[in-house]
């Protein structure tokens, strides 16, 4: 179920009066960009009709979220490549969080030249062609460089190949220095592009030898752990084997805040972080476990809770730790009562463009013998769903299991101790940074009100986080 939701959110940290708006901004109008230098870039546009009035705009270059600007119709992107062409565009929000659609794009290469309103019909439309000119080129013993044309049709970005693999993504570049080889070993390398959503066939096989062939051969590739697949490193973990929450890791909230309510859910997640005299905690952490527990609110903590009924705990790694692409686990224990809703998803780090959120495991405590796995994503700023992918098996919360994830160009993955469960193949899944999260929710428009079978506390005991990407 989809989580993150604008239009159900209940903002009650005050009692002032708020007026309801629902109305988008019109899309942003005469998107310019010129260049000012071989990595300078200065954008400019008109402000769009709002009925409240805009408050701020997301800027995106080659289709990517890089910025938000809170006032003013200007900005100057610094820092880029020389001789590179880049795409601008422009969404305006405002104060309710009501976005605009996509401004027109406008086009610009460093050191001279631009183009507005996205009326270069090579780059700006059409599916990707596929690319036929890539060449491998060994710099050294470990060092191979890739380069390539650019494609007829839109192309965002390119997705890089190495030996049937995906390794890595690369945008507003036509070449990309592996530097990650090991001597005396051939390999074979691809790319396909993408854009609006569409990928190219994969062009095709280069392959080449890296030098010195009397070399010593490369260690083996790890085997992984469970469905850990091969070729991929750890990056984040968590094994709980302190006295407490490491604060370097995690937040104790949601990043908008305790003081939002989503889907008619019916806990206060308590932020012992930033609010260590609340006077009660949800985390508990003991033995090389965590353990997120729901209570009843206390009366004496009715007020602080903000009248709701239950307390509870959510963590994340927002602007603590945020990965494109890998592999995700989790092994835990998930409660059991009708009512409860524990989740370990992932989502979207900037809030802008299709604002994706994947859901790993959600399970309704009501019927602990089935998880379920989701994407979400909005299109054209209307949300889209894949079914709750089920995943049936034991009881969830009689033991612990496994709970993975593996994210791809256009594929994810989900697993259980092991297995793979489910698989969805899209052009539309997210290709953009994206953070953890951990919940234990109670109540909602999914998970029902607890009854009086619901036993509290509630626990939802999680033995260790760990994300992995590839070498």
């Amino acid at each position: 179920m989809q989580k993150f939701l604008y239009a159900m959110l209940v903002f009650i940290a005050s009692a002032s009066h708020v007026i309801a708006d629902s109305s988008n901004p019109s899309a942003v109008p005469n998107v310019n960009a010129s260049s000012l230098s071989n990595s300078e870039v200065y954008l400019t546009w008109n402000r769009p009709y709002d009925n409240v009035g805009v408050v701020g705009y997301n800027l995106y270059r080659d289709n990517q979220y890089f910025t938000t600007i809170m006032s003013g119709t200007t900005y100057t992107d610094r820092g880029l490549r020389a001789n590179t062409q880049y795409s601008y565009y422009v969404v305006a929000f405002d104060q309710a969080r009501n976005f605009s659609v996509k401004s027109a794009s406008a086009v610009v290469n460093t050191g001279g030249g631009s183009q507005a309103g996205g009326q270069n019909p090579t780059t700006q439309s059409g599916r990707p062609g596929t690319p036929t000119t890539l060449q491998a080129n060994v710099q050294s013993d470990t060092q191979v460089n890739l380069t390539w044309q650019q494609p007829s049709g839109y192309v965002e970005g390119y997705n890089l190949y190495k030996n049937g693999s995906y390794f890595k993504t690369v945008f507003g570049s036509t070449n990309y220095l592996d530097n990650t080889l090991s001597p005396g070993n051939t390999y074979r390398f691809q790319i396909a592009a993408f854009g609006n959503g569409q990928y190219s066939t994969t062009s095709s096989p280069v392959t080449v030898t890296t030098g010195s062939q009397t070399a010593p051969p490369p260690p083996a590739e790890d085997a992984g752990t469970g469905s850990v697949p091969q070729g991929y490193s750890l990056v984040f973990n968590d094994e709980f084997n302190g006295g407490s929450i490491d604060s370097s890791k995690w937040n104790t909230s949601y990043r908008w805040g305790a003081n939002w309510v989503i889907n008619n859910e019916q806990q206060y997640y308590v932020d012992t972080l930033n609010d260590p005299g609340f006077g009660h905690s949800p985390f508990y952490v003991n033995g090389g476990t965590l353990t997120i527990s729901a209570i009843r609110t206390p009366g004496n903590l009715w007020s602080k809770a903000r009248n709701q009924p239950y307390l509870s705990g959510a963590m994340t790694t927002f602007n603590k730790f945020k990965m494109q692409y890998g592999y995700v686990e989790m092994r835990a224990k998930l409660p059991r009562g009708k009512g409860l809703w524990p989740a370990f998803w992932l989502l979207h780090q900037h809030n802008a463009g299709i604002r994706p959120e994947i859901d790993v495991m959600e399970l309704l405590g009501d019927d602990t013998r089935m998880v379920y796995q989701t994407y979400h994503y909005y299109d054209n700023w209307t949300l889209r769903s894949t079914p709750s992918f089920q995943a049936p098996g034991p009881d969830y919360a009689s033991d612990f299991h496994t709970f993975g994830m593996k994210w791809e160009p256009g594929r994810i993955t989900w697993y259980v101790d092991g297995q793979e469960t489910n698989r969805y193949e899209s052009g539309n899944v997210a290709n953009e940074e994206m953070y953890l999260l951990m919940n234990l929710a109670l109540g909602g428009s999914w998970a029902g009100s607890p009854d009086g079978n619901t036993a509290f506390p509630a626990s939802y005991t999680i033995d260790y986080v760990r994300a992995y990407q590839r070498r």
